[in-house]
């Protein structure tokens, strides 16, 4: 479904500019060796293809390329050959898992170049609101004089009983009713559908009628202090109101003894997430860790039987044992989200309760209402999705215990291998059995699409460590491909995550979210890695793949502050490895500055984000301090005035 015009587009995506790509579709550099090779050993049909569209190009294929931005800036301008245009050997470890995982390990076929409009991905798109009027006004977050930006805004709700909220029965924050209905939509359509700590259907419940079951004063503040932050491009005030609501948030935090509820366990997950986001990540880690320590009270999740479990104090009833699920298995994931950011081990039990797709069986005919219906059947999606992550990270949560528990190793020697190829059985296992719904394609969800990112960055980190060991080359014995190495499994999920990268950013609304900084992490890092290692340098499918994340970096610095920090670490990176250079790390710093001075004048978090997530990768594994996002940032200023004085003459 298109998201501007409400239309079926059975082919492709669409974003405010016109662009266009199929699902699977990829750029790759290929060299004059390989297609050479590829001529020699492909089936005859194959070859006579490839022949035909090299004897119809342009421009020779084996001449060198242009610089990769160059490259990529000509590509507008003129029409040029299909490019990626080679299958996987059938020897190589690619081919296997393509064949063999196709829900987890898809076929990238070709795109090509002028499908896709770059100008329109290479650069953000949001623009920060400097009009002269904007700048002279004083911000007073009292009032409801500005509008949102209708043609970005949409007039659907989540859910219709948004519209009979009155939110001054929940928050002292002035915020003007129509803009929190909106957020709250906003929240529940985007992040929450991403990762859910609550039920909403009852949450939506006591916010209508003022009840305080499902719903509390503590946690409508946090959800519209992160709602707002999204919702910045939007809404010309709500960069304030998110701040003020931070504020409301902490208080009533440190106002009294936090009590034994799933209000308050949701309510701090979600405050952690704002810190950190605003980056203060000292008050995020607090934050998550009182939410876990109150779970672990309730029961949610430590315990070793279902006597200490929060089955004993639900009782059989539905209704709580439904939001309990929920709140457990939504806090279980975002901690394992974390601590793969942060590199931490946090929780050692996943929840005993049931996942929440256990409780959406809909009997026939049980809602005629179409508007409950399609509701209920997104909130049965959001519950599967839920439901099939928390089956991964149960996974993934071996992976955290033995790298980053008090009882961590170094992954190095052949019984490392064996832990690492085991934990990889069970990972393709489980997209072996994801249902079709939950399976990538062209019209996946969001919520589809980031579980698909979560599955490759977890396998990219799980064989991260053996990349700089002596036994990188050793083959995995449970599959059939001679070069089924270490390495090469981590470069088949680089490329998935990459592709992901590249379908997700045509999205324009839901790439307003804080957590798709997974993606663009752990791509820019493969991108700066292949800078770095490759002989000939970062190929100009790799400058794209950067190129890409560095603009939605600076996008997503508009809504949220610690995405500066990470956009000046990655550019510091990029900018070392020689994947970018000097003139396009001042454009990066110079976005930054014209963000900050417009956060100033709408009122909006203006202190310096520290953020201590783990940044550069590769420096991790050595030295983890300094590859923490603020000290990897700290290196870009001094970096491009470096180059700026070697550049002149004299």
């Amino acid at each position: 479904m298109c998201e501007h015009r409400a239309e079926s587009c059975a082919y492709t995506y669409s974003i405010r500019h016109r662009v266009t790509v199929a699902e699977g579709e990829e750029t790759k550099d290929t060299g004059p060796a390989e297609m050479l090779e590829s001529l020699r050993t492909l089936p005859d049909e194959h070859a006579l293809e490839l022949l035909r569209q090299l004897r119809n190009e342009s421009a020779s294929p084996l001449t060198p390329s242009p610089r990769p931005y160059e490259h990529h800036q000509q590509q507008q301008r003129r029409s040029s050959p299909t490019i990626g245009l080679l299958p996987p050997s059938q020897k190589s470890l690619e081919f296997e898992l393509n064949l063999r995982h196709p829900v987890a390990y898809p076929t990238l076929s070709p795109i090509t170049s002028t499908d896709v409009l770059l100008e329109a991905l290479l650069e953000p798109r949001v623009v920060p609101d400097m009009t002269p009027d904007r700048e002279e006004r004083d911000v007073d977050i009292k009032t409801e004089t500005t509008t949102p930006r209708d043609h970005l805004t949409s007039n659907t709700l989540f859910d219709e009983r948004l519209r009979l909220v009155d939110i001054a029965q929940w928050t002292p924050v002035p915020i003007p009713n129509r803009l929190a209905i909106n957020t709250i939509s906003h929240y529940l359509e985007v992040e929450y559908a991403a990762l859910p700590l609550f039920d909403a259907n009852l949450f939506i419940q006591d916010l209508v009628d003022v009840q305080y079951s499902f719903c509390s004063p503590f946690l409508v503040t946090a959800i519209l202090c992160s709602a707002c932050q999204a919702y910045t491009p939007l809404h010309s005030d709500a960069e304030a109101f998110s701040v003020a609501l931070f504020n409301q948030a902490q208080q009533h935090f440190s106002d009294q003894e936090q009590s034994n509820t799933l209000t308050t366990v949701a309510a701090l997950q979600i405050l952690s997430m704002c810190a950190a986001t605003f980056g203060k990540d000292d008050m995020s880690l607090r934050f998550l860790q009182e939410s876990a320590r109150l779970g672990r009270l309730m029961g949610l999740f430590d315990v070793q039987s279902q006597a200490e479990s929060a089955t004993a104090w639900l009782g059989g009833h539905e209704e709580w044992t439904r939001t309990a699920s929920y709140t457990a298995w939504g806090v279980f994931n975002w901690i394992c989200v974390y601590s793969f950011q942060y590199h931490i081990f946090e929780i050692e039990t996943p929840p005993l309760l049931p996942k929440p797709c256990e409780f959406f069986r809909l009997a026939p005919g049980e809602d005629s209402n179409p508007a409950r219906t399609s509701f209920q059947a997104q909130t049965a999606l959001h519950a599967r999705v839920l439901s099939s992550s928390s089956d991964m990270w149960i996974i993934s949560r071996d992976i955290l215990q033995k790298f980053y528990s008090d009882a961590s190793v170094k992954l190095r020697d052949q019984t490392s291998v064996v832990f690492a190829e085991g934990v990889y059985q069970r990972l393709l296992d489980w997209a072996n059995r994801l249902p079709l719904e939950l399976a990538r394609g062209r019209e996946s969800s969001d919520n589809v699409m980031m579980m698909h990112v979560y599955f490759h960055a977890v396998i990219t980190d799980l064989f991260r460590p053996f990349l700089l060991s002596p036994i990188r080359d050793q083959r995995l014995r449970s599959f059939s491909s001679e070069f089924a190495t270490l390495e090469a499994v981590y470069a088949a999920s680089s490329s998935q995550l990459k592709r992901l990268l590249l379908l997700c950013r045509l999205r324009w609304k839901t790439c307003l979210s804080a957590l798709w900084q997974t993606v663009l992490v752990y791509a820019a890092n493969s991108a700066i890695r292949e800078a770095k290692t490759s002989v000939s340098g970062l190929t100009a499918e790799g400058s794209l793949y950067l190129h890409l994340c560095l603009a939605w970096l600076k996008e997503m610095f508009v809504c949220f502050p610690v995405f500066g920090s990470l956009a000046k670490g990655l550019t510091a990176m990029a900018l070392q490895t020689g994947a970018i250079d000097q003139e396009d790390a001042t454009r990066v710093l110079e976005y930054l500055r014209q963000v900050r001075e417009h956060r100033a004048v709408a009122g909006g978090m203006n202190e310096k984000p520290d953020s201590r997530c783990i940044l550069d990768f590769e420096l991790s594994m050595t030295n983890p301090d300094a590859a923490q996002g603020r000290n990897v940032a700290m290196q870009l200023q001094s970096l491009v005035s470096e180059e700026t004085k070697t550049e002149r003459p004299g």
